[in-house]
């Protein structure tokens, strides 16, 4: 951060608004033994020998770049420049949540604009204005349909569902009372759909799926939501929001909350995070959803404006009556997410996913050529699973590739499988050395 200090003048007006004589004054409280005297002697360096000194201990900081295939629920896509550009405004960068809600215009309408944009890739009705992440929005929605079925006290949840956000949902239920059902998977990777048909009756009050679930692999969505509909049971869907470009939608397979995490649109790996989570639902149970709704109106002469529509949260109801306890909204991540989606639009949205698919498929059907067995077939999306004879991860390593996560981490039944992501940001070269290295190992 540049800085540049005050001069002698101002100092000295500050000094005499405030009514002493010396900076010394300040810190008269202060016991003496406790300050650090002056150096008599100027042993200090100038500016440029300090930037020198410092870039001289910087240049030991270094670490080997690695070509990155892990994925798991967070995904190295490229960002475009103009996500930076915009957010690092200080309009954007420093705002908090607005109190004064029809005071700050353009915060609303860019939240109204994310929503907009999520509805426009569910297919659903209504958005709200953002949730932490992916995992908490899973909690929320489970949450949801025991408020709206308010008799039943029961939720399946789909072992594909990734590992850590089914850890955030325990925790959210769990002081509930309620009881969880684990969908198992089959050998292929997939739900056991006979499973879900049995514990489907009048206990229940939602069911959660992934797709693609955690191995990549698209789910038969539509077979289980026709089954829910029958037992009056709402279907949640958790989904990477850019597999909507090539898949079909949320209202499309008949689904009525549809959750997830936005950060394959617009924001880097950061380390695990912040992201930001999305939310949409059916009309009908919009009085039912947790955080901000922003809503667009005109005001008396006309114009367009905007208004926080719904905050059902206790700070502004009653606490009974509460749907969260969530007190803001990923604001600046859903903005940079919005530019992301703006970015590529109606028909780049598309373009990015089917790269996606193309260049995970190029991987897949290049290592199931040289022996190794996958997962998913051609039903995956962005990232599948993939079956190594022996420990492989020191090899790749050695050859400057992150293979991948393993599954035995999470899913003992999946020994040697290595969960593999790849994005647009992978060049053909890349997935060639992988295979190259991949066939180095038989």
């Amino acid at each position: 951060m540049d800085f540049i200090s005050n001069t002698d003048a101002q100092n000295g007006e500050m000094l005499a608004a405030i009514g002493i004589k010396s900076i010394d004054e300040l810190f008269e409280a202060i016991p003496k033994h406790l300050k650090v005297k002056r150096p008599e002697i100027d042993d200090g360096m100038s500016e440029y020998d300090v930037l020198r000194l410092m870039e001289q201990i910087a240049s030991h900081n270094t670490y080997s770049q690695y070509v990155n295939y892990l994925g798991a629920g967070a995904y190295e896509h490229h960002v475009p420049a103009l996500v930076g550009a915009i957010t690092g405004k200080s309009e954007f960068l420093t705002s908090y949540t607005p109190y004064q809600a029809e005071a700050s215009q353009g915060m609303l309408q860019l939240i109204f604009e994310f929503q907009s944009a999520i509805c426009a890739l569910t297919g659903l009705d209504v958005s709200n204005a953002s949730l932490y992440d992916g995992a908490s929005a899973c909690g929320e929605a489970l949450l949801m349909s025991l408020r709206l079925r308010k008799e039943r006290n029961k939720v399946l949840i789909a072992s594909s569902v990734h590992p850590h956000y089914r850890g955030v949902i325990t925790q959210y239920l769990e002081s509930h009372h309620t009881e969880i059902v684990l969908i198992p998977i089959k050998k292929d990777g997939q739900l056991d759909l006979n499973f879900v048909n049995d514990h489907l009756d009048d206990k229940t009050a939602g069911v959660l799926l992934q797709s693609p679930n955690f191995f990549g692999i698209m789910e038969d969505v539509k077979e289980i939501t026709s089954l829910a509909k029958q037992n009056d049971v709402l279907t949640i869907l958790c989904a990477n929001p850019l597999a909507y470009g090539i898949y079909a939608t949320p209202a499309e397979l008949g689904v009525d909350i549809a959750v997830g995490d936005c950060q394959p649109f617009g924001l880097p790996l950061n380390f695990g995070g912040p992201y930001v989570g999305y939310m949409a639902c059916r009309q009908e149970l919009v009085r039912q959803m947790p955080g901000r709704i922003i809503g667009e109106t005109v005001d008396t002469k006309g114009r367009r404006g905007f208004v926080l529509t719904l905050q059902a949260r206790e700070q502004h109801i009653r606490r009974e009556k509460a749907t969260s306890n969530i007190c803001t909204n990923q604001a600046l991540a859903a903005l940079a997410c919005l530019i992301g989606i703006l970015w590529y639009g109606k028909e780049g949205v598309p373009k990015l996913a089917l790269t996606n698919y193309q260049r995970t498929q190029y991987l897949k059907q290049g290592l199931e050529s040289a022996g190794f067995q996958t997962l998913g077939g051609t039903r995956v999306f962005n990232e599948f699973a993939v079956k190594f004879p022996k420990p492989v991860l020191n090899h790749f390593r050695y050859h400057k590739i992150e293979p991948g996560v393993s599954l035995e981490l999470y899913y003992p039944q999946f020994k040697d499988f290595l969960l593999v992501a790849v994005t647009e940001t992978k060049s053909q070269e890349q997935l060639d050395h992988y295979l190259s290295e991949a066939k180095e190992i038989i």
